[in-house]
């Protein structure tokens, strides 16, 4: 009950998706709930800390996220003590999941802090495939203006393999098909980062291209600048010779 519906499922109730608007509507009233409720949520956060040896029991799982939805809602008010309050639960984290809840409000916020926490997870859990697939989709999905940057940027991390689906899932999918807000900038270049990937992708694993190109077969749903770019993207793909045949039925059906 704590959780808003999300971008996907609202823009689904619009005839045309204004992408800032909705984005500028689902912010302002996180913000006003988190301001307007302050107290209460910082109550039920320090009320539902689980201290002592990490547990996996339903009880202690559910105290964990009802207090990691408290954190996310308190980090958006503005307030001066919001970073600090995610960076003392980053740092006396015991367990990953409450880590990781600190480090998705931390990465919101531009500056040292969030290199800092991004790099001190990164070499605590850089052992662990699944929890790094989880750090590079944290940073693919940031709001941040230069978010397309930081996501070529990774691709050069040695945490990245552009030959393993699953790293491909979690950075270029979680930006394509999990952020919104900057994958579907006005400019059209997260239409043109996403064609660069497909097309190079194709040549080495049909499946997982033809799955990421699907991030443009909705593009009807769109205004007329970004339905232009997002068919002129699709068209591209189709006019490229010895497309597989999963990426070409992808592009062709979405055209059709």
């Amino acid at each position: 009950a704590l959780t808003l519906p999300d971008y996907t499922y609202l823009g689904e109730l619009m005839k045309v998706i204004d992408v800032e608007g909705l984005h500028a509507a689902r912010e302002a009233v996180v913000q006003q709930l988190a301001c307007a409720h302050h107290a209460a949520l910082q109550q039920v956060y320090e009320s539902n800390q689980t201290p002592g040896p990490y547990s996996h029991d339903g009880a202690s799982v559910g105290k964990r996220a009802l207090k990691n939805i408290c954190l996310g809602y308190l980090s958006r008010t503005g307030e001066p003590d919001a970073l600090a309050l995610a960076l003392a639960q980053f740092d006396a984290a015991n367990n990953m999941t409450d880590q990781i809840a600190a480090l998705s409000c931390i990465v919101e916020t531009p500056g040292a802090a969030r290199q800092n926490a991004l790099g001190t997870f990164y070499a605590h859990w850089k052992a662990d495939p699944l929890v790094i697939d989880k750090w590079l989709a944290l940073q693919a999905r940031s709001e941040a203006p230069d978010a397309l940057t930081q996501v070529r940027s990774l691709m050069e991390h040695p945490a990245y393999d552009g030959r393993n689906p699953n790293r491909i899932r979690a950075l270029i999918g979680a930006f394509c098909h999990g952020n919104p807000l900057r994958f579907h900038e006005a400019d059209g270049s997260g239409y043109a980062f996403l064609r660069e990937q497909v097309l190079r992708l194709d040549r080495q694993n049909p499946q997982v291209a033809s799955r990421m190109l699907g991030a443009l077969n909705r593009w009807r749903k769109y205004d007329a600048g970004r339905q232009a770019l997002m068919r002129g993207e699709l068209e591209t793909i189709v006019a490229q010779g010895e497309l597989s045949k999963d990426v070409f039925e992808v592009a062709t059906k979405a055209l059709a």
